[in-house]
């Protein structure tokens, strides 16, 4: 019994070669996975980059260059940042800067400027860009159409057919987005008063209604369209003139923002 014990606890102290193998698996298994990490599929990086470049370049146009200094000592100009590309796009009303505007204001602004080119690129086809003038502010994507000869007879409220080919590319741009579209009617300070419109309020207001109405015909869902009158309370022109006049008697298309302006809530976003 004692000569099998002696053999049994022969070499007590090499159990650390048991440790000592752990310790050197571990370590291979870590020299492994940092150099795999070190390693870069440069065919893989290069396609991340210009999907990269792709995506934020699309339909944006370059704005301000800055240069940087090679090696060899040539200036090579790079744009900044995105946000160089996007900000000078945006047309400044109110203060509206996009330096506060968050991804999601950003994103809606370029979708309102793509539908504005879209409106004007039709328009202009059918001849009839010099009708129509548009633009993105705070409030969302305006087109302004003034009514002389165009969307209405002087007095009346019935949809002439020239207006009708007005505002069916107007509509066709407005289908794809989800913002609600606010018609809005305005008219000059002169008075009417008839049996069928007894002040410039009825007058503004049918006509809102008449628009609104083309715009369902063409397909934009009656819950996302809002009317209002406006009579002759919101001028753009001097009402002592004969052009001023004109200019007031029209029609504002507004498609309102969702998200807000930048440095709004998008709870405040959609409003009068």
């Amino acid at each position: 019994m004692a000569r099998r014990k002696q053999r049994h606890d022969e070499h007590p102290d090499e159990r650390w070669l048991v440790t000592y193998a752990d310790v050197l698996t571990l370590m291979f298994v870590l020299f492994m996975v940092l150099f795999s990490i070190s390693v870069v599929n440069t065919g893989k990086f290069d396609l991340l980059k210009q999907s990269l470049q792709d995506a934020f370049n699309a339909g944006v146009t370059s704005g301000g260059e800055s240069v940087l200094v090679s090696s060899d000592g040539t200036v090579t100009p790079v744009v900044d940042t995105l946000m160089s590309q996007i900000a000078p796009e945006v047309p400044s009303a109110g203060g509206i800067s996009l330096a506060d505007a968050s991804p999601e204001q950003m994103l809606e602004t370029k979708q309102l400027e793509a539908a504005e080119k879209a409106i004007n690129a039709k328009l202009a086809d059918a001849g009839l860009g010099g009708k129509v003038s548009t633009s993105v502010n705070e409030r969302g994507l305006a087109v302004r159409i003034e009514t002389d000869g165009v969307l209405f007879d002087p007095g009346q409220a019935l949809l002439k057919p020239a207006g009708v080919a007005i505002i069916t590319p107007i509509a066709a741009s407005m289908r794809a987005l989800p913002n609600p579209v606010r018609v809005e009617g305005h008219t000059d300070s002169t008075p009417i008063s008839s049996s069928q419109f007894p002040s410039n309020w009825a007058l503004s207001g049918v006509r809102a209604a008449a628009v609104v109405q083309a715009f369902q015909s063409s397909g934009i869902p009656e819950p996302r369209l809002i009317l209002g009158g406006y009579g002759d309370t919101r001028p753009v022109g001097d009402n002592g003139t004969a052009a001023g006049r004109a200019a007031n008697r029209r029609v504002e298309i507004l498609v309102l923002r969702l998200q807000g302006a930048p440095g709004q809530s998008p709870a405040a976003a959609v409003g009068g």
